[in-house]
């Protein structure tokens, strides 16, 4: 059961991001109060990826259904208070539909205006018994109000050619325009696909001249959860190659026009080559270096991985073995949705660690040669238990402020979990 709650959770998580204001202050955990709530809103809700304004507002997207109803994107809306703002929809929180079939709201960009764009999947038909999913975006009001003025009535769907295309990191350029990254099928299988839009929702095809590109690792499911984008504009991306059945780390640099960086791994793509299968739903750069985390399938249980390397694809010998960390030393399944890098040397990684038969969220901090930071919580690890099965989806480090959302899970239901560690009497909000 434990493996069927997690394999479920991870492909609606998909990717979590972390978006966050980097502090290069040492983290000290016992300088810090921890602060936590749980939301039910009567049916199921799967929180994704999140975002906060400069007024520490909290906003939050997902995927919620009501009972035998397809899923929608979910929106909430939560103060700085760790409470739902009732200015915000109906009393704090949402559900928008997309068109009549599947929607999935997979990741989040908060805009200068407090306006946000939600990005994931819908599906528009079936083909051959197989459910057709498009990349899709809504864009909305500080209020949760859908701004039509975006794409086609508040909306955009693009579609890459076949059946399955899904959005799982977005990222925002300095000029408003942004990337829209994840996977798309190519009629035998998945490839990374990247979209470049601009800030109406209209494709921008100054990028790869059609305004979009897929990169395909061979004959394998390729499928791409997170990205970081370097100083110079280049994006470096993360998830899974299945090439021979196996699920492996795979990553892809490609620069500003939409070119793979021969100069990168293997003309531009890097796959990890260890047995165990595993993938990456996770990165984050600091400097030059890069930090990507996941998990691996040992067959016995589930392995938290992270690997380091610099914008070149040069791996750090010094991290792990061969610049990759498996944490075996956890006894029990463990996997990690989403980490963020504090400072140089303290990277913290959020997701969940299981507990008897259940699991607990959990964040695990480590420093730069892949070791425990045994100066946080116990001995490098915080677990939060409401009882049943808990994982943390999302990570961010803001104003000197640590803030994580999760599912809550009993099976029947799923709760919204929200998180923060902060310090006392200090606010660096406006």
């Amino acid at each position: 059961m434990y493996r069927l709650f997690s394999f479920a959770v991870l492909i609606l998580i998909l990717n979590t991001s972390c978006s966050f204001m980097k502090e290069q202050e040492v983290f000290n955990y016992d300088s810090y109060n921890i602060s936590h709530n749980k939301f039910d809103f009567g049916f199921y809700e799967v929180p994704q990826s999140f975002a906060i304004s400069k007024k520490c507002e909290i906003y939050i997207t997902g995927t919620t259904s009501k009972q035998d109803d397809p899923t929608d994107y979910l929106l909430i809306k939560m103060n700085k208070d760790l409470n739902l703002d009732n200015s915000f929809s109906q009393e704090g929180k949402t559900m928008f539909d997309i068109d009549a079939g599947i929607d999935e709201g997979n990741q989040i960009l908060l805009l200068d205006d407090q306006s946000f764009i939600i990005g994931g999947r819908s599906n528009h038909g079936v083909d051959l018994g197989m459910v057709l999913f498009d990349y899709s975006l809504a864009k909305f009001n500080s209020k949760g109000e859908n701004i039509k003025s975006f794409g086609e009535m508040g909306k955009v769907i693009t579609d890459f050619g076949y059946r399955d295309d899904a959005i799982n990191k977005m990222i925002l350029n300095k000029d408003g325009t942004f990337f829209a990254i994840g996977r798309s099928s190519n009629g035998k299988d998945d490839d990374f696909a990247v979209a470049k839009y601009k800030p109406n929702g209209d494709l921008d095809y100054s990028f790869n001249k059609i305004g979009r590109v897929t990169i395909d690792f061979g004959l394998s499911d390729d499928v791409a959860y997170s990205a970081v984008k370097t100083d110079k504009g280049e994006l470096i991306i993360g998830g899974s190659s299945n090439s021979g059945a196996t699920p492996k780390v795979a990553f892809a640099k490609i620069n500003a026009e939409g070119k793979l960086v021969d100069s990168f791994g293997q003309n531009g793509l890097m796959v990890w080559k260890f047995s165990p299968p595993g993938l990456i739903y996770d990165l984050d750069i600091i400097g030059q270096d890069i930090y990507a985390s996941g998990f691996i399938d040992n067959l016995v249980n589930f392995n938290i991985l992270v690997t380091k390397f610099d914008v070149d694809g040069i791996i750090d010998e010094d991290f792990g073995k061969r610049g990759t960390r498996i944490f075996s030393d956890i006894p029990t399944d463990s996997i990690s949705t989403s980490l963020v890098a504090i400072n140089e040397n303290q990277i913290l990684l959020a997701g969940t660690i299981k507990n008897n038969d259940n699991e607990d969220a959990s964040l695990i901090m480590i420093d730069n040669k892949g070791n425990f930071d045994n100066s946080f919580a116990d001995n490098g690890i915080y677990k939060l238990n409401y009882g049943k099965n808990e994982i943390f989806t999302d990570i961010i480090y803001f104003k000197d402020s640590l803030y994580s959302i999760g599912l809550h899970s009993d099976e029947d239901e799923g709760d919204v979990i929200i998180f923060k560690m902060h310090k006392s009497n200090i606010s660096r909000c406006d």
